[in-house]
């Protein structure tokens, strides 16, 4: 036959128990809204990633082809850029040349 301390000690660890069980359910109904709001951002058919993903799709995509307009357009920049470099390297270097051999 079990002592009083012994089923003392087994209430007391059936309550810990509860106590964990009754957390662990919260916790789960916290993980499941939790994981519902994450479907809905993802799945939403109007705000949802793949609703805006299909919408950058429709604008970027014609006739099977990718429009790469903003890319070219920064592409065709830097290339302006690189002349003026290039054009005042070789007005200073021209420059240098004049001073040291026309002046020297």
């Amino acid at each position: 036959m079990p002592t009083l301390k012994s089923q003392t000690d087994l209430t007391a660890q059936l309550v810990s128990l509860n106590s964990k069980l009754d957390q662990l359910i919260e916790s789960h109904g916290i993980l499941v809204d939790s994981i519902a709001k994450i479907k809905e951002a993802i799945y939403h058919p109007d705000q949802g990633i793949y609703s805006r993903l299909r919408d950058l799709e429709r604008e970027n995509v014609r006739d099977g082809e990718i429009r790469l307009a903003k890319i070219e357009e920064t592409i065709a920049g830097i290339k302006r850029i690189q002349w003026m470099v290039i054009g005042s390297g070789v007005v200073s270097l021209v420059g240098l040349g004049f001073k040291m051999f026309i002046s020297g």
